[in-house]
C-alpha cells in the first residue's frame, strides 16, 4: 500500500462519519505550495511528503475538532520564524513540522516529549489518530 492509499485509509472514517468528502488540492495549488516552500527553505523533503498529502485532501475541515491546514493556508507559516510549520491542531495538541521532525505537542510544547516526534508525516498521522481514538461523532468508531 503506498502513502496515499495509507493517507486515505486513516482519514476516510472521519470524513464518512462526518459526510464529507477529501478533495485534493489543485495542481496549481501545489505548484503554489511548493514554491513557497522553496522560498521559505523549507527541505524538499518536507514540502514533498505534504505534497503526498494534499494530493489526497486539501486538509482535513475542523471534523470532530481536528483542523488539518489547507496547502494554500498562510497560517502554516504563521511560526515560521522559529522554523516551525503549523500543520494542525485538535483541541488542545498541535501538529507541527519543527527541527527535522513532524511533532505532536500543545501550543507551550513543540512535542510532549520525543516519543511524539517521528521522521515522517504518514508516522505523526498515525500515531496522533491512534492516541485520540475513535473519532468518529461519537466517539466509539461509529457514527
Amino acid at each position: 500500500m503506498d502513502i496515499q492509499e495509507k493517507i486515505k485509509e486513516l482519514l476516510t472514517p472521519l470524513f464518512a462519519a462526518y459526510e464529507e468528502q477529501m478533495v485534493p488540492a489543485s495542481e496549481g495549488m501545489l505548484k503554489t505550495f511548493r514554491q513557497k516552500g522553496h522560498d521559505n527553505g523549507v527541505p524538499g523533503i518536507v514540502i514533498e511528503e505534504l505534497v503526498t498529502f494534499y494530493q489526497v485532501t486539501n486538509g482535513v475541515p475542523c471534523l470532530d475538532s481536528f483542523d488539518f491546514h489547507a496547502c494554500n493556508d498562510e497560517i502554516i507559516y504563521e511560526w515560521w520564524g522559529t522554523r516551525e510549520l503549523w500543520l494542525a491542531q485538535r483541541d488542545f495538541y498541535t501538529l507541527r513540522w519543527s527541527h527535522n521532525k513532524f511533532c505532536l505537542g500543545d501550543a507551550a510544547n513543540v512535542s510532549f516529549s520525543e516519543e511524539h516526534e517521528y521522521q515522517t508525516l504518514l508516522d505523526l498521522l498515525e500515531n496522533a489518530l491512534r492516541e485520540w481514538g475513535g473519532m468518529e461523532k461519537d466517539g466509539n468508531g461509529t457514527s
